[in-house]
C-alpha cells in the first residue's frame, strides 16, 4: 500500500479545492444564465397572457423590475452559500473515505493479531511462559520505537528492568517463533502508522468542515441578502400602495359618480311606482264604493220588490173578496166579473215586479 504524508494529501485538496471553487463559479455564473433566461421567458408569456406590454402597466413594472433586484441579491447570496455547502459536503465525503481506509487498516491489524495466535499454536508456545513474555516485550519495544519517531504526546515507555531484559534478548537472539510474530508485528505497525496519518488528516477536514461553517455563520450572506431583498421589496411595495391608492381613488370616484346616478334612477322609477300605486289605490277605492253604491240599490231594490209583492197579494185578496160578495157593485155584470178574473190570471202569471205594477195599474183604474 502506498504511503502519503498529511502535507501530501492536505496539497492534494488545496488544488482540487482552486479547481472546485472554479468550476462552481462557472457553474453558478451558467445558473445565472439559465434563470434569468427562465425568468424572462416567465415575464414574457405573462405579458402576453394579459395582452399588455409591461410599458402600459408602470405597477407591473415597478413589481417586475423590484421583484428582479431581489431575487439577483438573493442568488449572489445564494451562490456564496451553496459554495460553503458544496465544500462541506466534499470534506465531509473526504473524511467518509478517510475513516474507511482506518477501518480497513484495522482489519488488518486485527488478521496479524490473529495470525500470531495460531503460531502460538503452532509452536505450542504457552501463553505465560518466559518467551511469549519476551515477545510481548519486543512488542511494546517496536510501539515505543514506532510513537517516539512520530512524536507522539503520549508516548509507550520502558522501565530500567524492561530494558535490561530487551538487551538480554538481543544478545540472545530471536526464536523463530518470535522472528515471524515480529515480522507481523512490523506490518501492523505500518498500518498503525498509516492510521495515524489519515486519523491526523481526518482531523484536518474536521476543522475544515468548522471554520467553514463559522466563515458561513459570520458571513450569514442569505441573512443579509434577505433584509436587503426585503428593503428593496419594500420600498417598491410603498411606491406601488401609492399608485395603486391613486388609482383606486379614482375608481371610487367614479364608482360613486355611477352609484349615484343609479341611485337617481331608482328615486324617480320609485316616485313613478307610488305614482302608479296611488292611482291604482284611488282606482280600487272608487269601484269599492261604485260597489257599494250597487249594493244598495239592490237592497232598496229588494225591499221594494219585497214590498210591492205584499201590496200585490194584498190588493189580490181584496178584490177576490170584492168579487165574491158583490161589493161596490163589481160583481153586478158578467163583464165585470171576467175582468177581474182575467186580471188575477195575468196577476198570478207574471214576474213579482210586474205583478206589483199592474195590481197598482188596475186599481188606479178602477179608484
Amino acid at each position: 500500500m502506498k504511503m502519503q504524508t498529511v502535507s501530501d494529501r492536505m496539497q492534494t485538496v488545496n488544488v482540487s479545492g482552486a479547481a472546485h471553487e472554479q468550476q462552481e463559479k462557472t457553474q453558478a455564473k451558467g445558473e445565472r444564465t439559465a434563470d434569468a433566461k427562465r425568468h424572462g421567458a416567465v415575464k414574457t408569456i405573462f405579458a402576453g397572457n394579459l395582452g399588455i406590454g409591461l410599458q402600459n402597466d408602470p405597477i407591473m413594472l415597478k413589481k417586475q423590475q423590484a421583484r428582479k433586484q431581489a431575487l439577483q441579491i438573493i442568488g449572489d447570496a445564494w451562490d456564496v452559500d451553496r459554495r460553503f455547502d458544496r465544500n462541506v459536503a466534499d470534506y465531509k465525503e473526504r473524511i467518509n473515505e478517510l475513516h474507511a481506509l482506518r477501518d480497513e487498516n484495522d482489519e488488518e491489524i486485527a488478521l496479524r493479531d490473529e495470525w500470531k495466535e495460531d503460531l502460538r499454536k503452532e509452536y505450542g508456545v504457552p501463553e505465560d511462559s518466559q518467551e511469549q513474555k519476551d515477545l510481548e516485550l519486543l512488542e511494546k519495544a517496536a510501539e515505543a520505537n514506532r510513537l517516539s519517531s512520530r512524536g507522539n504526546r503520549k508516548p509507550v515507555t520502558l522501565t530500567e528492568e524492561e530494558k535490561e531484559r530487551l538487551a538480554k534478548i538481543q544478545e540472545n537472539g530471536l526464536t523463530e517463533y518470535q522472528q515471524r510474530c515480529m515480522k507481523f508485528k512490523g506490518e501492523q505497525g505500518r498500518f498503525e502508522a498509516e492510521n495515524d496519518e489519515l486519523l491526523t488528516e481526518e482531523q484536518a477536514y474536521n476543522a475544515a468542515v468548522t471554520s467553514t461553517r463559522l466563515a458561513r455563520l459570520k458571513n450569514n450572506e442569505m441573512v443579509k441578502a434577505q433584509k436587503k431583498a426585503d428593503i428593496v421589496m419594500e420600498a417598491a411595495s410603498k411606491e406601488v400602495i401609492g399608485m395603486l391608492t391613486d388609482e383606486a381613488k379614482e375608481f371610487v370616484d367614479e364608482k360613486l359618480e355611477e352609484q349615484t346616478e343609479e341611485a337617481k334612477k331608482k328615486a324617480e322609477e320609485k316616485e313613478e311606482q307610488e305614482e302608479k300605486k296611488d292611482r291604482l289605490e284611488e282606482k280600487a277605492e272608487q269601484l269599492e264604493q261604485r260597489i257599494d253604491a250597487s249594493r244598495e240599490r239592490n237592497r232598496q231594490q229588494e225591499e221594494e220588490r219585497k214590498e210591492a209583492k205584499e201590496r200585490a197579494r194584498e190588493e189580490e185578496a181584496l178584490l177576490t173578496d170584492m168579487m165574491e160578495a158583490g161589493v161596490g157593485g163589481i160583481g153586478a155584470t158578467t163583464e165585470a166579473r171576467s175582468e177581474i178574473k182575467d186580471m188575477l190570471h195575468k196577476m198570478n202569471l207574471l214576474d213579482e215586479d210586474i205583478k206589483g205594477s199592474i195590481v197598482e195599474a188596475k186599481l188606479e183604474a178602477y179608484s
